[in-house]
């Protein structure tokens, strides 16, 4: 098997580990526990987003292990805010973000 066919296998895993380490510099790199909650808010929304774009369309296994590499990585590097917090707005968000999209508040 070439390099390049064990990559494509590989891609969920691949760019859930990238955006593990990209949420972990963009949580430390933050001082304020406020900037901390605002961006995972937003996250959460363009999750949710992305979320109601897929769903039923695309295998959904691969997007979730995306989003909880992110999420793990934003959560370890968030050491001026409460981690549980950081947990919890985001899945609050994803979830106003998902009905809001179905109920169809915001277009698509």
């Amino acid at each position: 098997m070439a390099a390049g066919e064990n990559v494509w296998k590989n891609w969920a895993e691949i760019i859930a580990i990238v955006l593990l380490v990209i949420g972990f510099l963009m949580a430390i790199s933050m001082n304020s526990a406020l900037f901390i909650y605002i961006v995972v808010f937003l996250s959460g929304l363009l999750a949710g987003r992305y979320y109601f774009l897929k769903i039923g369309k695309q295998p959904l296994f691969p997007f979730f292990l995306i989003i909880i590499g992110f999420l793990l990585g934003y959560t370890l590097g968030s050491f001026d805010a409460n981690r549980k917090i950081v947990a919890l707005l985001f899945l609050i968000s994803w979830y106003i973000s998902h009905k809001a999209h179905k109920a169809g508040y915001i277009p698509h």
